[in-house]
C-alpha cells in the first residue's frame, strides 16, 4: 500500500480498465508479504491477509456496473472503523 501526504487512500479507480479497489483496513502485514485472493462474485475478488485469515481488500472489475459490490465493500470499511472506535 501506498500512503500520500495527506494519509491512507483507501479507495483508487483505474478508468482505464473500470476497476476500482477499495481497501477495507489498512494493509496488516508487513513490506514485501502479500495477500491471497479469493473469488466472491461476478467480477469481485476479495483480498485477505494470510496472517489473520481477514479481509484486507475488494478489487472490483467493471466497477461501474456494479454499484452493489462498491456499496457492501464501502459498508464492510465503515463496519471495520465502528468496531475500533468501540
Amino acid at each position: 500500500m501506498t500512503k500520500s501526504s495527506v494519509g491512507w487512500e483507501p479507495v483508487r479507480y483505474c478508468v482505464d480498465t473500470d476497476t476500482m479497489t477499495i481497501e477495507v483496513r489498512p494493509w496488516p502485514g508487513g513490506a514485501g508479504e502479500s495477500g491471497e485472493g479469493e473469488d466472491a462474485g461476478l467480477d469481485l475478488v476479495i483480498h485477505y491477509y494470510p496472517g489473520d485469515g481477514k479481509p484486507w481488500l475488494w478489487e472490483i472489475e467493471h466497477a461501474s456496473q456494479h454499484p452493489e459490490h462498491i456499496a457492501a465493500a464501502l459498508m464492510e470499511m465503515r463496519n471495520r472503523q465502528s468496531e475500533r472506535h468501540r
